[in-house]
């Protein structure tokens, strides 16, 4: 599948211009003639790298790169700022914006798809390592809900085997203790879980010493559950 790359600029001989050239090395362009124009383009495209001009009516590139940055699906798209402005001070607003690479024009093409390449890698990885830390996140879940809620249902399976096991004979005194223990598991397990809804900043401790695996740490909502 090909990389994506939205072209936002206001001059249509440079949108055309690189449209053709960054299509014959097998990128799909989108294009936009404005900031705003762009903005809705790329939630709706979600591409990988972004081409921008600085200087556009309705949106200019900065607001368009700020808007780009602060977008939690878009924040990762590599964004290169692209403009006639030479000056320290303002690559260092286009960098302090959150552009990721900075070329003034006039650019020259080989100079502009080796930033181009190397934004993409760069946003390759990025995609990479945001989909290891999902995939650590599940696991740390998965270790977590298995040894905080693997004892007290063990518990109530036991329990209700027991139960099961004795048959319509035993005395209803017994049935209700042995109630009584499945009721304070299944409750054991209802706190875990209001535990997990309520973590606002998780922390991670060791799921078994000299262990590299982790675990959520769910002694964070004693003191909320408490006051419930």
């Amino acid at each position: 599948m090909a990389e994506k790359i939205l072209v936002v600029d206001d001059d249509n001989y440079i949108r055309i211009i690189l449209q053709k050239r960054l299509t014959t090395h097998g990128y799909e362009v989108i294009l936009a003639e404005h900031g705003e124009d762009g903005w809705q383009k790329a939630k709706s495209e979600m591409p990988d790298l972004i081409v921008s001009d600085w200087m556009m009516p309705k949106m200019d590139g900065l607001e368009f790169c700020k808007k780009v940055k602060n977008d939690e699906q878009l924040r990762y798209a590599y964004f290169i700022l692209l403009t006639a402005k030479d000056t320290q001070d303002d690559r260092i607003e286009g960098i302090e914006t959150g552009a990721d690479d900075y070329l003034t024009k006039p650019f020259n093409d080989k100079d502009l798809l080796t930033r181009i390449k190397a934004g993409l890698r760069i946003n390759a990885l990025q995609k990479e390592l945001v989909a290891l830390q999902h995939q650590k996140a599940i696991t740390e879940l998965a270790v977590t809900l298995g040894h905080e809620i693997n004892n007290p249902l063990g518990i109530m399976m036991l329990t209700l085997q027991v139960i099961q096991r004795k048959g319509d004979n035993q005395p209803i005194a017994d049935v209700r203790k042995e109630l009584e223990i499945c009721i304070h598991n299944g409750k054991r397990v209802a706190e875990i879980v209001k535990r997990l809804s309520r973590l606002e900043d998780p922390h991670l401790i060791p799921y078994l010493k000299n262990s590299d695996m982790d675990m959520l740490d769910l002694s964070q909502g004693d003191s909320q559950s408490g006051e419930q």
